[in-house]
């Protein structure tokens, strides 16, 4: 995904991709990144979903995220 940009960031890898769903259901293309090992549980920062930039505002909607809360958002 070219020039994808941060929707937000989730504790674990599982959360998510539980998050992810929603985006996939409503037809949003989208990214995880995670540093989650294994075996090793979660690793901070836990895993960030990116999306197209022209997305971006489609797929807070969806996830319920408003901008005030964007800078505070730490699922």
């Amino acid at each position: 995904m070219k020039d994808a940009v941060e929707l937000a960031n989730f504790r674990t890898k599982t959360e998510a991709e539980a998050a992810a769903g929603l985006l996939k259901n409503a037809g949003i293309p989208y990214l995880i990144q995670s540093a989650e090992g294994m075996l090793h549980g979660p690793l901070f920062p836990g895993a960030t979903i990116y999306v197209a930039p022209e997305l971006l505002d489609e797929a807070r909607d969806v996830l319920g995220i408003t901008r005030e809360d964007e800078e505070e958002l730490e699922f």
